[in-house]
């Protein structure tokens, strides 16, 4: 791309009272080699967004540098067509005086500073290029619990292709294994039977959704729409979104002997009273009272 760089400073919001605008602009148009330098009152006032725009059209502007507010403002005002229009922001104001001392050679510097950003900044920038690779709708899920089962479903509900992959031969994650959980409706008084059977169930019985059991992600490259995902089993395949719902490792317990586990039958886990729980081995009264041995 052949550059034409133009670059324009704003004077409003206490810019042009706290720098001298003049020998900015002798930065830009000198050691930067600017092809346009122009300064306005208020360059996001109609007559200004209008001086850069007959540049652009006149004078062959396209890569444009507004030294002015905040990138976050006013970004309808210097909006310009992406594929043939680079746009470089220098934020004069809340980056430069409306944080240091107006008139000071420190201020001036710190402004000047950001200006030769800026414009080297543009000098480098190219405009996208048109993506022309078709964007993949299948979403692959990283983990089999409960919250990769939800996403799972709620992805197929939403009409996408879905490749859940788990490590387990069985999913269900720790909910799978526990003896019961907390109620997920009024009115919340007892324990009710683990969501993830039910959620493997919908799971299994849903046509969007590819179920790789007992099998993990050894390899995922490309981007947002194209990642390319090879799996244990060696099969390969192409996926427009992760969601990682992978879990976490619960703390070895084999390192806390100092505090009697591994020593002590009464010292456990709350993993391991789940376990237990689930396995008839202790019994969960409804009671209220801490469970009890069978």
């Amino acid at each position: 791309m052949d550059k034409k760089i133009g670059v324009y400073f704003c004077k409003g919001c206490d810019i042009g009272a706290s720098l001298d605008v003049g020998k900015l602009k002798e930065t830009a148009a000198g050691d930067m080699k600017a092809h346009v330098c122009r300064e306005h009152d208020a360059l996001c006032s109609p007559d200004g967004a209008a001086l850069i725009r007959n540049d652009i059209g006149a004078e062959g502007v396209n890569t444009v540098v507004v030294c002015a507010c905040s990138q976050r403002e006013k970004t309808d005002v210097f909006d310009y067509d992406p594929l043939s229009i680079v746009t470089e922001r220098v934020n004069l104001r809340e980056h430069v005086v409306w944080c240091h001392d107006p008139g000071d050679e420190d201020t001036q510097a710190l402004a000047d500073d950001c200006v030769r950003i800026g414009i080297t900044k543009a000098q480098i920038a190219e405009p996208p290029a048109p993506f022309a690779e078709e964007i993949d709708r299948t979403i692959l899920v990283v983990g089999g619990g409960v919250a990769g089962l939800t996403a799972a479903l709620e992805s197929a509900r939403a009409g996408y292709n879905v490749a859940l992959v788990e490590k387990e031969h069985a999913p269900g994650g720790w909910n799978a294994k526990a003896a019961a959980q907390i109620p997920l409706s009024q009115p919340y008084t007892d324990l009710v039977k683990p969501i993830a059977g039910k959620l493997v169930s919908e799971v299994e019985a849903e046509p969007k959704i590819r179920l790789y059991a007992g099998n993990e992600v050894r390899h995922c490259t490309g981007a947002p729409g194209m990642f390319d995902v090879t799996l244990k089993n060696g099969e390969n395949f192409r996926a427009g979104a992760i969601v990682l719902a992978s879990g976490a490792i619960p703390y070895d317990p084999g390192r806390l002997s100092h505090l009697g586990y591994g020593k002590s039958p009464d010292v456990i886990t709350s993993a391991d009273l789940e376990r237990m729980c689930a396995a008839g081995r202790i019994a969960r009264p409804s009671d209220g009272r801490a469970p009890g041995r069978v």
